[in-house]
């Protein structure tokens, strides 16, 4: 019986040929991303069906283009840097742990580095010009593997994808932010500089670039539908409850004191439900 051409995947991708031994022979790859870059070119070929009836890798227009050899080389290209965008992925959220503050210039007479003023003054943080070293390799880096699909999926393919087109926007912004930065650093620069958006903007990347994380954030994506609707169920019994309480108390001692308008009764309603465990809300409430 002949091996799968990838190890795990279903016998729809068995070999055809008649050479048993050499087959027998192949390595298998448990992973598609290893038999795409390493794998011999059957082993590449199963590896692109899968990945084309996933949605991802090459797309199945540029299966059935002329041009497909062409574009294969260049996809295979990118998979063997596929560990170099993973790890440039991990500097950008790194980045955010090691890049001192902006609020740190306004002190001056504790630095950030003090672990007894700062919760996390023993970070190793960069200087400004180590940090924006970093920052111009690792956006380097990410400039090359963001526009690197239009070499294998062409133009047009590459624009027509949301994706893509969410990624060049956010690279656009994050260049903005530290060409400001770096104008920021320089000795005719800018005065003072409040807020950078590039932490931001990274963890975005890191978002847009994993599968699993935007898997993730669809998802809570539309919990957000389910929570709006329990919460406007949930305001409306506060106003209710909150008219209610303002009726009944409004001619008492209690309503002069404290429910002496619907503003102020909604705002105690609030406070009771929200700390429904504290005694020294609800023994006075009761009373």
């Amino acid at each position: 019986m002949e091996r799968p051409l990838l190890v795990g995947q279903s016998s729809n991708n068995n070999a055809r040929h008649g050479d048993r031994d050499n087959h027998d022979n192949r390595k298998g790859y448990s992973r598609i991303s290893d038999a795409i870059a390493y794998g011999d070119p059957y082993q590449k070929a199963a590896a692109l069906v899968d990945l084309a009836e996933d949605g991802i890798g090459l797309p199945e227009q540029v299966l059935d283009e002329s041009g497909f050899a062409n574009a294969a080389k260049f996809y295979f290209m990118f998979m063997r840097f596929d560990i170099l965008w993973n790890l440039n992925l991990f500097a950008l959220i790194a980045l955010n742990f090691f890049e001192k503050p902006l609020w740190c210039a306004k002190y001056t007479t504790n630095s950030c580095s003090n672990r007894d003023y700062f919760f996390l003054g023993q970070l190793p943080y960069l200087a400004s010009g180590e940090s924006l070293v970093y920052e111009g390799v690792t956006l380097f880096i990410l400039v090359v593997h963001t526009f690197f699909p239009v070499a294998y999926e062409g133009h047009r393919l590459y624009w027509k994808n949301p994706l893509n087109n969410l990624k060049v926007i956010f690279l656009v912004i994050l260049v903005c932010d530290i060409l400001v930065y770096a104008i920021y650093l320089s000795p005719v620069g800018l005065s003072s500089l409040s807020l950078r958006i590039a932490p931001y903007v990274r963890v975005i990347f890191v978002i847009l670039s994993v599968r699993g994380l935007r898997g993730c954030m669809a998802i809570l994506a539309g919990m957000i539908e389910v929570y709006l609707n329990v919460l406007v169920l949930g305001l409306l019994f506060l106003l209710i409850c909150s008219w209610l309480a303002y009726v009944m108390f409004m001619d008492t001692i209690l309503g002069k004191t404290t429910f002496y308008s619907f503003g102020a009764t909604l705002y105690q309603m609030l406070v009771l439900f929200t700390m429904n465990n504290d005694p020294d809300l609800w023994i006075p409430a009761y009373k």
